[in-house]
């Protein structure tokens, strides 16, 4: 073992870092079966295979479609990480997508379906100063990374210091921030401000405030959210895009908790907690010259980083069901269609999930929703591979064809494609799906090399 701070131990599965502990589990996310989970560790191999045949342990699913013995996932010493194969299933073993074939490395955030089951596999590093947090009304997801959030939001919440939160637009910054203040016992209010949605002329007096007669259209006095905020938290929102010219002032009000109102000739104090949040390189900007640089040591003496949603891909579904639950009538997640959303990059992060669930679930009415309620870029990943269906199950109604194609826009060859296949080649029927002339419809046709009259039934 080395010296210094970046001592370490490795040891099968489990890694220490000084400070820190390395977690890797299996954990089951969707199935009969979910929320069992493994921690693996050196003692392998850990085989995944149905419950009640042999002795599994977490890892016996109640799935009627896992084999007795489906697979197992094993410790590679030279790779110093863990591998899946399968084990001769009937069904086969996917790994993010596609069927495993030999033994594949598991990376971080690997999607594996046995079955009708889908488990993550999850490798996380978790600080020994802050354990992790259980989920809450006010930030929930079932993480390990968002519980490590959680975590420091509780250690640092009662702190008057200043917090930095980073994350990507949508991941959820926001509710940190009105985490951080419900935890804190400040007993005055919390005060939003997007810095982005501003305008610079007015962004002094809308931090600060201003005197009756200060400027033009300044009829009366005004606070200002500084003020607005004593006694509880002002959350600042983008501040990567706060006037260059206003951050001395923020600075002076954060050393000092003065401000001065536009106009006025005395400062007033304010006992205000400052939250900053941003998805910008604050750093990168002070090199750059766009941030004050003791404005950043100011607000960065706390920072929390909010993981994007592709990397807590275990909150991705426990989500999903919540937003599921605000339909009329709630559809179940089929196995198909979890697995889609698992292996989706989700670039717009928790607000693209919730937009998304929300369209599915009107696409897949009372019925279960499935992969093809989803956009065509989360169907598509999984477009070749046929999935097992039970026998007593009742055939899914057809997507209806504005779904699927739209119609204020000439068709893809594609989509022309399939409207031919699903009216069965009737010209007038396809004319009047697009409400264009079928004179129309032959000129598309014939621009993308199809013919029409091979779709006609005999």
């Amino acid at each position: 073992m080395s010296n210094g701070s970046d001592q370490r131990t490795l040891t099968g599965g489990a890694e220490e870092v000084a400070g820190t502990t390395r977690v890797r589990r299996l954990l089951v996310v969707h199935g009969e079966s979910r929320g069992a989970l493994q921690v693996l560790d050196a003692e392998g191999p850990h085989v995944i295979g149905r419950a009640g045949c042999q002795v599994f342990g977490p890892l016996g699913l109640t799935d009627g479609e896992v084999s007795r013995v489906h697979a197992r996932v094993l410790w590679d010493a030279d790779a110093r990480g863990f591998a899946l194969e399968d084990a001769g299933s009937h069904n086969g073993t996917f790994l993010d997508g596609w069927r495993v074939q030999g033994r594949l490395p598991l990376q971080p955030g690997a999607v594996v379906r046995v079955g009708a089951s889908l488990l993550l596999y999850e490798d996380v590093l978790l600080p020994a100063y802050a354990p992790l947090e259980p989920e809450s009304q006010g930030l929930p997801g079932p993480s390990l990374g968002l519980g490590r959030v959680r975590a420091e939001v509780a250690l640092v919440a009662p702190q008057p210091m200043p917090v930095l939160v980073l994350g990507e637009t949508g991941s959820g910054k926001e509710l940190v921030a009105e985490e951080l203040h419900r935890r804190s016992g400040r007993a005055g209010s919390f005060i939003p401000l997007n810095c982005a949605a501003i305008s610079p002329q007015l962004a002094e007096s809308e931090l600060f405030g201003h005197t009756a007669g200060a400027f033009t259209g300044a009829q009366k006095r005004s606070e200002g959210l500084f003020l607005a905020a004593d006694g509880g938290t002002l959350f600042l929102d983008e501040v990567g895009e706060l006037p260059l010219d206003l951050q001395p002032k923020l600075l002076r009000a954060l050393a000092r908790g003065e401000v001065r109102p536009v106009g006025a000739t005395a400062s007033l104090h304010a006992n205000v907690r400052v939250i900053a949040a941003t998805h910008r390189d604050l750093g990168r900007m002070v090199a750059e010259g766009r941030f004050r640089d003791d404005l950043y040591a100011r607000l960065s003496g706390w920072t929390v980083r909010v993981p994007p949603l592709r990397e807590r891909k275990e909150d991705v579904l426990a989500l999903g069901r919540r937003f599921l639950t605000r339909a009329p009538q709630p559809p179940v997640l089929t196995a198909d269609a979890a697995e889609a959303l698992l292996l989706h990059d989700w670039p717009h992060n928790v607000r693209e999930l919730e937009q998304v669930l929300t369209a599915a679930a009107v696409r897949a009415g009372p019925g279960p929703l499935r992969r093809e309620h989803l956009p065509p870029p989360l169907m598509e990943r999984l477009r070749d591979r046929v999935f097992p269906t039970p026998t007593t199950a009742a055939p899914a109604a057809p997507m209806p064809l504005e779904v699927m194609v739209p119609r204020d826009r000439p068709p893809g060859r594609d989509e022309l494609h399939t409207v031919l296949t699903r009216l069965e080649g009737n010209m007038a029927q396809v004319a009047d799906f697009f409400g264009k002339d079928r004179r129309q419809v032959y000129r598309w046709a014939e621009r993308l090399g199809i013919d029409p009259d091979s779709y006609r039934k005999s």
